[in-house]
């Protein structure tokens, strides 16, 4: 009964390994620690019931104890600017005219945005804009100088 124990533990180490390295969540990797806990018990032929009380109880402790800091930690946050927010501070040339009526459109890599004074002031087409930043679909922008 031990060596069936054994590869049961080591089956969910390893599914739930996997499961981890293909989500990233800092969810599963719990049930993987705790299965070796557990498959360490199952080679000392502890009983059944035991081992699953074990597995089940240390998995929820290091789950709730552990996952934030682990993510805390691990996962930091990237920081790192998106292609739309790479946008902000840089000057473009106007396709279409700002009005107070409509807005206007500015052409970003092949992309047409469109775009709103900053001030509410009208700005002609063919002038440069600069993005002061980004609301929503629409570039904030005010002219260059």
């Amino acid at each position: 009964m031990v060596d069936y124990l054994v590869w049961i533990w080591l089956a969910v180490a390893v599914v739930s390994a996997a499961l981890e390295f293909i989500t990233m969540q800092m969810v599963s990797i719990w049930f993987t620690f705790a299965s070796i806990i557990t498959i360490i018990l199952a080679l000392c032929g502890v009983v059944w019931w035991v081992q699953l009380l074990v597995f089940c109880g240390l998995s929820l402790v290091l789950l709730l104890s552990l996952r934030k800091l682990a993510l805390k930690y691990l996962l930091k946050n990237d920081k790192t600017k998106t292609n739309v927010d790479s946008f902000v501070n840089n000057n473009y040339k106007l396709i279409q005219p700002i009005t107070a009526d409509t807005p206007g459109e500015v052409k970003i890599n092949g992309v047409v945005w469109t775009a709103v004074s900053e001030d509410g002031a009208e700005i002609e087409k063919d002038q440069v804009v600069t993005v002061v930043k980004i609301d929503g679909n629409k570039l904030i922008v005010k002219l260059s100088k």
